[in-house]
């Protein structure tokens, strides 16, 4: 085929294939990459990520938006006090009796009316006059404005403040007790999760022995009898690993439960840093500022009782059309609607706040003496319970400095015991007992390490220290 002679022909079809090879090269590849290596970064996870992941899906979790709304409409509406009262009103009545012109100033006007002289100076009307009728009605709209309150909207305003405040730290409560049950997961997570690890290091070196073995019997130097015994451990071993396999499981599960997460069998936990805590720990729990929220609502409390007790001076228009107007006289004329207005400034003073005063101060200040007296009921029992784990982690760092040495002896006689079982010095039993001896170490090791780990963080939570 002479190429150089081909005749090359545009080809949409060509064209379009190339078109995608090419998006499959540019966008294809990326894709599924981040496909293969999403799952592989969310195999692992930190007690950071439990913890606000199962904030995050706690149901209380939306009270919280609820509390804010709440709060935030009920000092909206105390403000609203300030604003121009407006009523409108409108009423008919029936009166038995109504201002009526005695009959002598009839009789004296009449006189008047009917002297020319008088005529001559004034002019005297008529005084055919019907009277103020019985049946009254009238349309009104009134605006009262506060000028001054005695602190009565200004109390109001902080009494909401203070309740949606104490509502908030509550919820604050409840979801601080949530840390608590996740750390308990979390850690027991951690410690079969490590204890696995050293069962399966447990296994591998009872097979590497179980092989030794076989070559042993091979020579003679060893019976069948020895191999069966390093089969019958492997087989516990793995019944053991089983059993950790099952709890571990179940771990997840009620840990994947509160964080609303599927947690599979190759995630791995990762283990917290080993924190190192100050020497003086003060008390910095949730409940803490609950009890302080609640002190300020009993102050806002006190001066809604304190302003009770105050004068309160206001302003006030008063609009209206009626069929008796102020001027009585015209009414009595004319017998028609007629529109005025009343506008002034008013005081009011309602001493029946002095009435309830002594009651109503006597139970705040007993609800701040209760108050009182849960503080420090409270810091009683967490210092009380930051000193018994302070003393526990105390504990643990002492039994933890032998544990490493412990382990390089067991792992040394270990070794020896192997080395005897194949020159034949030493029985596979003793073999067996010094296998257990080093896995029952290093088991040690871990579960010391685990435990002084969540001791830290008890100890992190009971002090309210939020820096997990």
């Amino acid at each position: 085929m002479d190429v150089a002679n081909t005749e090359v022909t545009f080809s949409p079809e060509l064209e379009f294939i190339n078109y995608y090879r090419n998006m499959k090269k540019k966008f294809l590849f990326p894709f599924i990459v981040s496909v293969v290596l999403t799952p592989l970064a969310a195999q692992t996870l930190t007690l950071e990520q439990c913890q606000q992941l199962a904030r995050e899906n706690y149901p209380l979790v939306s009270q919280r938006g609820l509390i804010e709304k709440t709060s935030e409409f009920t000092v909206a509406n105390a403000k609203r006090n300030w604003l121009p009262q407006i009523s409108l009103s409108a009423q008919a009545t029936y009166q038995s009796d109504v201002v009526t012109i005695p009959q002598e100033v009839m009789d004296m006007m009449g006189e008047l009316k009917d002297n020319p002289l008088v005529g001559q100076i004034i002019d005297v009307p008529d005084m055919n006059y019907d009277g103020i009728p019985k049946d009254q009605y009238k349309a009104a709209i009134e605006v009262q404005q506060i000028i001054y309150g005695g602190g009565a909207v200004k109390a109001q305003v902080e009494a909401a403040k203070a309740q949606g405040e104490a509502d908030k730290q509550n919820w604050e409560t409840e979801m601080y007790s949530l840390r608590e049950r996740v750390n308990q997961l979390y850690f027991g997570t951690l410690l079969l999760q490590e204890k696995g690890k050293e069962v399966d290091l447990m296994i591998n070196e009872l097979e590497r022995n179980k092989t030794l073995v076989q070559s042993c019997v091979e020579l003679g130097v060893a019976g069948q009898s020895d191999v069966d015994k390093l089969q019958v451990e492997i087989l516990s071993a793995r019944q053991q690993q089983s059993e950790i396999n099952a709890s571990l499981k179940a771990y997840r599960i009620m840990l994947g439960i509160m964080m609303g997460q599927d947690i599979n069998e190759s995630t791995e936990f990762l283990k917290p840093a080993m924190s190192v805590l100050p020497s003086e720990l003060q008390i910095n729990r949730p409940e803490l500022k609950f009890l302080d929220a609640q002190q300020q609502l009993l102050d806002a409390q006190k001066r809604g009782v304190d302003a009770a007790i105050k004068p309160q001076i206001g302003a006030f228009f008063q609009g209206a059309y009626s069929n008796v107007g102020l001027d009585m006289f015209s009414t009595m004329m004319h017998n028609e609607w007629t529109p005025y207005f009343i506008a002034g400034i008013q005081l009011k003073w309602n001493i029946s706040g002095f009435y309830n005063r002594k009651s109503d101060l006597s139970k705040i200040n007993n609800a701040r003496s209760q108050l009182a007296l849960q503080r420090e009921t409270f810091l009683y029992n967490m210092n009380l319970k930051s000193r018994q784990e302070q003393i526990n982690i105390e504990r643990m760092h002492n039994v933890m400095e032998q544990d490493d040495e412990i382990i390089r002896l067991r792992t040394a006689i270990r070794e020896r015991a192997a080395a005897g079982v194949e020159n034949g010095s030493t029985t596979v039993n003793d073999l067996l007992r010094e296998i257990h001896a080093e896995n029952l170490a290093r088991q040690n090791k871990v579960t010391h390490e685990i435990e002084l780990l969540k001791d830290i963080y008890d100890l992190k939570h009971t002090v309210g220290d939020h820096q997990e």
